[in-house]
């Protein structure tokens, strides 16, 4: 069987690492050799959303969710002291679990794709109607609501600014925050299709950006968003280096990666078509691992863990530095 095809996907927690396998749930100490404890999975585990000591198991095409207590296991699902909230792509919703069990559930726009949340608030992009959505906590509503470009590859959301990924435009669409309107775009790459950040920023600099460009078979760096005195700030010191005003870095691949993960100080870029899991430093890349399914590994506190189905184990690849 084609190990890119199997059901298992893990993440990486403040307990250890979780394990979802077709029916079963194991969670790994930090070593990967010892589990912690088990419990009865999802059939078809497809996504783990997990807080600071709980999961959600979700299979979508069972339509079911497992919550589970990090230390203990199975809670009957409800979370302790947090809330759920599931995006229904068909269903056309946001739906929120309470901690008592309670279900509320409010309509977003066709195809929602991604969920996002900053500053209290969640952010809800759907594709097909190109719709970015704010949707407040208490009360459980949409706030403001925004029309942006359709079909973008990947959304994601800090303080200030949402950022929307464009393959066939070549270009990052960022919208403010607090205007809820497009405020520009950076063009980047040949077909980038994922992002992720790799720096929050300071006074002085914007927040750096890594965009996957599997047809380049590179990871651009970039800078996102910045205020008037950032970019002065910028162009006075590339010009004190001699680096030009709009210099840029990336990253070569052997293949073609669509994936970008930033844990910490640590980049990851992984090749879907392949499974192919690379590590890089600035223009620097090399591969720790090969033939991973999609979701069947994890990077987080204690370095990088892989799920590996031809001897049924976690493993642990690389170390936290």
């Amino acid at each position: 069987m084609n190990a890119l095809l199997l059901a298992v996907v893990i993440a990486a927690t403040n307990r250890g690492v979780l394990v979802a396998r077709s029916g079963l749930l194991e969670m790994f100490d930090r070593t990967a050799t010892n589990v912690i404890w088990n419990s009865d999975g999802v059939p078809t585990p497809a996504r783990i959303i997990t807080s600071n000591d709980q999961a959600a198991i979700i299979d979508s095409l069972a339509n079911v969710v497992r919550i589970v207590d990090l230390n203990t296991g199975p809670i009957d699902g409800v979370f302790v002291s947090h809330q759920l909230y599931l995006l229904e792509r068909d269903a056309r919703a946001l739906e929120r679990i309470g901690t008592d069990g309670a279900r509320a559930s409010i309509s977003v726009a066709a195809d929602p794709a991604f969920l996002r949340q900053s500053n209290g608030k969640l952010y809800v992009y759907s594709r097909t109607a190109g719709v970015l959505q704010e949707i407040s906590i208490s009360p459980f509503a949409v706030k403001r609501t925004a029309t942006v470009g359709a079909f973008a590859s990947d959304f994601e959301v800090d303080a200030k600014n949402a950022y929307l990924v464009y393959p066939r435009a070549a270009k990052i669409e960022i919208v403010s925050i607090a205007a809820m309107k497009e405020s520009g775009n950076i063009p980047v790459g040949a077909v980038p299709v994922d992002l992720a950040f790799v720096s929050s920023g300071t006074a002085l600099t914007a927040r750096t950006l890594a965009i996957a460009d599997p047809s380049a078979k590179r990871v651009w760096i970039t800078q996102g968003a910045e205020s008037f005195g950032q970019a002065l700030a910028r162009g006075f010191l590339r010009g004190l280096i001699g680096l030009g005003l709009y210099g840029g870095r990336e990253s070569q691949f052997p293949t073609g990666v669509d994936r970008v993960l930033v844990r910490g100080s640590r980049s990851y870029a992984y090749d879907s078509s392949t499974g192919t899991l690379y590590r890089f430093v600035r223009s620097k890349s090399s591969m720790i691992a090969k033939s991973i399914a999609p979701e069947a590994f994890t990077a987080g506190a204690g370095g990088v863990y892989v799920w590996d189905d031809a001897v049924r184990r976690l493993q642990r690849i690389e170390r936290d530095d």
